[in-house]
This record gives structure tokens, C-alpha cells and sequence, in this order.
């Protein structure tokens, strides 16, 4: 490390991209700094290491009661900073635990009733960004075997139609984006469903709080109507690897975005699209991993023994070591490998369940 030399007390910041290593002091010899800086509002991300060496010191009492005071200085920094961090959560907070092997959603309570779902509404109200939410939070407890936080989409994007009072599911321009860090995913009226996004990576903590970024437009990167579009997603978690899943798939909730910047979509008609339960089919997988156990005890010759569930190229699936896979993809069961050679579909998913009678 080269010193650059500041008066009376070699005080150095230096920039860095990831900063990896934890807030502490460590007075012994020197210490080390981690300051996270966060812009909520602009989900903008800075860091800096700042790196006192007591040796740079000289001996005197003043240099000494200096070292003091800038030592007890930055630590109050950084006593507000995580206060300002902890306290801001967004709005809406979708929050969830992991509890008895289970995610739980909306244990904040800040989600409203959607028929048989939870759905958070998330205005666009910035008058300078009137397109675009970048405060709105996930905020996550318990997690508590490490892994890789995601959110799953379970539908693509829908939008609310004043003139036939419901939400259609194709034949519109919008697009949303969703995008956090460097990950960014993209869902319209016929693309997007069972795209996985990032959200954190638990490499030291059990809670999580992220800020993603929101973005209504069309897919010519124009400007979209004023009104309500909607996209169900969920919330699960896998190891490192990506193969493995730590924490099931949540149930689904929506997203429910409100743009009203040309004041043509007023709260009044958002309460009135908000009275309407989609008409859409999604996934159910502890339904799905019912219907796979009665499978290996019906069918054995297929599926010899007990397999973990995952996700393979946007299927729900599990494999076998007689390499036959066994999955669920858009409402239909499907299988691949072994003597099935290539993958086969077997029709809907529904049959399957008046079979196994679930």
C-alpha cells in the first residue's frame, strides 16, 4: 500500500467498487474502515475504505489527541449511517421470514388482499422520474442458511383496461424492467414469466434488505399510458451453485404499479382495477412437490426414490439416477431422459392432480 502523506496525520480515503471487508476497529496497529453509502432514491451504490495507520502518527500528545477525536468521529459516522440505513425500509416494505420451512409473505402487513393473493401497490409518484421506483423494498428475516436470494416471476405483464374493466394479458406495448445491480430483467404481455432475478446474496447475515429498480415503458422505450399494470412473482432462494434450493418458492403475490404523470389514472380508479382478481392460472409448488411424491410411489419403475425439487432451464423438476427427469413448466407436466429420450409432454398439470386426487 503507498502512503499519499496529508498534514500532521496521513489520513487516506481510497475508492474502491466492492468494499468486502466488515465495519471494525482494530486499535492494536491500524484499522480499517467500510463505509457504505446508499442513494435509495436513485439506487446508486458508493463505497470508500478509509485506512488510519497509527504509526503515520507522531508521538505527540496533540497528534495522539487528534488520533482520538478522528477515531471517535468516524465512528459516530458510521453509527448514523447504519441508523439512516436500518430505519429505511421503502414503501411499500414487502417483507417475508423463513419459518418452519416456508417463506411468509407480507409479515409487514403493508400488502392488500387480491382474491386468494397478497398484492403491494407501488406508485410512481416522483414528479422528476414519474416512470420509474427505485424505493420500494424487499426486507427478508430468518434466512438462515446462507444462499442467493431471488424473486421468480409467475406471470407475465398484465394491464388494466377502463373500458372492458379488466386486466388484459396480451395486445398492449408497455414493458417492465426490473433491475438491481447489474442484473436486469425484462417482462411484457407475452415474455418474461419464470425469468429469476437477483436480489442479495446472504454470505454473513440471516436479514436482507434490497432496493431494486422499477421501470414502466414501451418497448420502443417510449412513454407508457397512465394506469395499472400488474406481475406476479415470487420470492425463494438457492446455494451458490444455483442447483440447489435452500428456501422453496414463496406463494406468488403481485406487483401492482400506479402511473398517473399525465393525470389521466387517479387512486379512484386504481381502488376500482384493485377490486378485480385476475383471471390466471399460477403455479403451486407445494402442490407440485405433493403430486411428484405420489409419482415415486405410484410409478417406481420411472422414479425410483425421493429426489430434491429445482429449477432447470425454467422447469420445476426433479431427476432421477436412472436419468429420468420428471418436471412442470406453464400448467403442463413434462418428462425428459432415460427412455424418454427428448422431453415429452403428458398434458395438463390439472389431470394429474384429479389423479392423485389433490
Amino acid at each position: 500500500m503507498t502512503n499519499l502523506p496529508l498534514p500532521l496525520t496521513h489520513f487516506f480515503i481510497w475508492s474502491a467498487t466492492i468494499c468486502r471487508i466488515d465495519p471494525q476497529f482494530i486499535f492494536k496497529y491500524h484499522f480499517w474502515i467500510c463505509i457504505e453509502k446508499v442513494e435509495f432514491f436513485r439506487s446508486t451504490t458508493t463505497h470508500s475504505l478509509i485506512h488510519i495507520d497509527e504509526f503515520s502518527l507522531e508521538k505527540s500528545p496533540e497528534h495522539q489527541n487528534l488520533y482520538k477525536f478522528i477515531s471517535l468521529f468516524i465512528g459516530f459516522l458510521l453509527f448514523l449511517l447504519s441508523i439512516t440505513t436500518m430505519a429505511h425500509e421503502g414503501e411499500p416494505n414487502m417483507a417475508f421470514a423463513w419459518r418452519d420451512g416456508n417463506i411468509e409473505v407480507d409479515i409487514a402487513q403493508q400488502g392488500r388482499v387480491l382474491g386468494d393473493y397478497k398484492a403491494f401497490v407501488i406508485s410512481f409518484a416522483d414528479s422528476f422520474t414519474p416512470y420509474r421506483m427505485g424505493d420500494s423494498g424487499f426486507t427478508g428475516s430468518g434466512f438462515d442458511q446462507g444462499g442467493i436470494i431471488s424473486y421468480q416471476t409467475e406471470s407475465t405483464l398484465l394491464k388494466w383496461s377502463e373500458e372492458q374493466s379488466e386486466w388484459l394479458q396480451a395486445g398492449f406495448a408497455e414493458q417492465l424492467v426490473i433491475s438491481r445491480l447489474s442484473d436486469e430483467k425484462k417482462v411484457t404481455d407475452n415474455e418474461g414469466n419464470g425469468l429469476q432475478g437477483f436480489i442479495t446474496n446472504l454470505t454473513t447475515s440471516s436479514s436482507f434488505e434490497a432496493h431494486p429498480v422499477f421501470r414502466i415503458q414501451k418497448t420502443d422505450e417510449s412513454l407508457p399510458d397512465d394506469g395499472a399494470y400488474m406481475v406476479f412473482i415470487n420470492i425463494l432462494g438457492v446455494d451458490e451453485s444455483g442447483e440447489n434450493i435452500l428456501y422453496k418458492p414463496s406463494v406468488p403475490f403481485a406487483l401492482v404499479f400506479h402511473i398517473n404523470a399525465q393525470a389521466n389514472f387517479d387512486r379512484l380508479a386504481l381502488a376500482q382495477a384493485l377490486k378485480v382478481v385476475p383471471e390466471i392460472q399460477l403455479n403451486d409448488y407445494t402442490r407440485m412437490d405433493m403430486l411428484f411424491d405420489w409419482a415415486e410411489l405410484q410409478v417406481t419403475e420411472l422414479f425410483p426414490h425421493s429426489a430434491e425439487s429445482r429449477f432447470i432451464f425454467g422447469y420445476y423438476a426433479r431427476c432421477y439416477a436412472n436419468s429420468v427427469c420428471l418436471g412442470s413448466k406453464d400448467g403442463k407436466i413434462y418428462t425428459a431422459g432415460g427412455i424418454f429420450g427428448g422431453i415429452t409432454e403428458h398434458g395438463s398439470i390439472e389431470t394429474f392432480y384429479e389423479i392423485a386426487g389433490l
